[in-house]
């Protein structure tokens, strides 16, 4: 009963595994059993089905969360809806200005705003809303009240960078997006090479001004695979920048070698041997370099960062996504991804690749968890909106996934596939008139030939069906062809 008040507590919320053992058995020493056991016993009160929950959601390798409606029972025995900020304990880190001379310096003033972000992510003592999220709002003079409703977060850290040669000037606040109310704001001029103290002293600082206690010692996690050498730094900052702009060739390449560059400066920063494996992946995946040479590079890359780190949790995000390229091995790569959400529950990106491996294993109720938890943590993600739809589409929730799909396309109308998932969606749900409109507007030609085929089929128009096969067949032949 202790445990479904304290989940009650935190409708909606992720209540993590140590936040269970610290509240409901306030420290005492038991194993995962007994939390196990204890959420058995309320399914098996409430007739749930952990699959799909309808009271308690499981969130893989983090913890649980209560779904259904909370109300709370006036004396007069009416029901009163629980209302529900942000959770407290909640952040978005903020792109932070750059006011340095030189234009071209944004790239460091972005790069210490991620830096900043990951060190806050890491272990359970926030939400933190993710890099592709929070940097949705770079260069917008968005009033915070709705930065904080669009992100779910009740605080947000802002700031500025001033580069200037050796010399750096840092400014941070932390502000309230309920009142505006300014927490925390200091300011820090440094040499560069103390830039790195600097990321620790303002995520400690945003600690202490929420009153939040660490789930892990600073020295553990703040420093793991990173650099003394400013030189090697600036160079992974830079990969970092060309890398979040998309999968575009040039500023791919470009990703690259700054990485490279990154560790040959310093061949023992971990980070940079990261930054350098999922830039070979961007490359791979994209058909930008030959597919076995570019694979071996990435295995290098990836062997490196865990060997220099192994507690640093994008090396496995890396291993993970290595395992998938060619003659996939899924259950491998799943179990390196399972690692990195250990290492790092709190990252969206993993999850969000966790969740798109489990969907492909067929682990449907681990995958659908896993892609609300990472869009939690990335609600204006287009990504992890259209890895939802796909998931719920995979697993015939159809209902549930256009939704997903159209939100995806509302941040972004160009991007391919969610037409495919929507139109295919409503074409099982049975009005195929509806499919067709959609399909018809899915900039992916294969997928739109795919389903137009199917779609006219069914409404009995066969020899328009056929025209779109054909059209399908004369692509292939043609691909095919160009290998040869």
């Amino acid at each position: 009963m202790q445990t479904l008040v304290f989940l009650a507590e935190h409708q909606g919320v992720v209540v993590t595994r140590e936040q269970f053992f610290e509240s409901v058995w306030q420290g005492r020493v038991v194993n995962e059993e007994a939390l196990s056991r204890a959420i058995s016993l309320l399914r098996t009160a409430l007739k749930d089905n952990s699959r799909a929950p309808k009271y308690i959601q499981t969130i893989p390798g983090v913890g649980y969360r209560l779904v259904a409606e909370v109300v709370a029972t006036g004396q007069q025995g009416e029901s009163v809806p629980l209302t529900r900020g942000a959770q407290e304990n909640s952040i978005a880190v903020l792109p932070f200005i750059n006011l340095s001379e030189d234009p071209a310096n944004e790239y460091f003033s972005d790069g210490i705003s991620e830096e900043i972000l990951n060190v806050l992510a890491q272990g359970d003592s926030f939400k933190v809303a993710g890099r592709t999220s929070s940097f949705v709002f770079k260069g917008r003079n968005e009033d915070l009240r709705e930065i904080g409703k669009t992100l779910d977060v009740a605080h947000v850290l802002e700031g500025s960078v001033r580069k200037a040669g050796a010399k750096v000037r840092i400014t941070a606040q932390l502000i309230k997006t309920s009142d505006g109310f300014h927490l925390w704001s200091e300011t820090f001029d440094r040499e560069l090479e103390d830039v790195f103290a600097i990321q620790d002293d303002i995520a400690a600082a945003v600690v202490k001004a929420l009153k939040v206690k660490l789930l892990f010692k600073k020295e553990e996690h703040t420093v793991i695979g990173g650099t003394k050498n400013t030189e090697a730094f600036e160079a992974y900052l830079k990969g970092l920048h060309y890398r979040n702009r998309g999968s575009v060739r040039e500023t791919l390449f470009s990703a690259r070698d700054a990485f490279q560059q990154a560790v040959t400066l310093d061949p023992d920063y971990a980070k940079a041997w990261t930054g350098l494996a999922l830039a070979w992946c961007d490359l791979v995946w994209n058909s930008f370099v030959e597919f076995s040479d570019g694979r071996k590079r990435m295995q290098e890359a990836v062997n490196k960062a865990i060997a220099l780190a192994p507690l640093l949790a994008d090396g496995y995000l890396a291993k993970g996504l290595l395992l998938q390229l060619g003659m996939p091995r899924l259950q491998e790569s799943n179990e390196a991804l399972n690692t990195a959400i250990k290492l790092n529950p709190g990252n969206g990106t993993i999850l969000t690749e966790y969740a798109r491996n489990n969907c492909n294993l067929g682990n449907w109720d681990y995958s659908v968890a896993a892609a609300h938890r990472a869009l939690e943590l990335n609600p204006i993600s287009v990504y992890a909106n259209h890895v939802l739809g796909h998931i719920l589409y995979f697993t015939r929730h159809y209902e549930e996934a256009i939704p997903a799909l159209r939100r995806a396309l509302e941040l972004d109308p160009e991007y391919p596939k969610p037409h495919y998932f929507i139109a295919m969606s409503l074409h099982w749900l049975g009005d195929s008139e509806a499919a067709l409109r959609e399909i018809l507007l899915e900039p992916l030609e294969w997928m739109r030939y795919c389903a137009a085929a199917v779609i006219l089929h069914k409404l009995g128009r066969a020899p328009e069906a056929m025209k779109h096969l054909t059209r399908l067949a004369v692509m292939s032949e043609d691909e095919t062809a160009d290998i040869q």
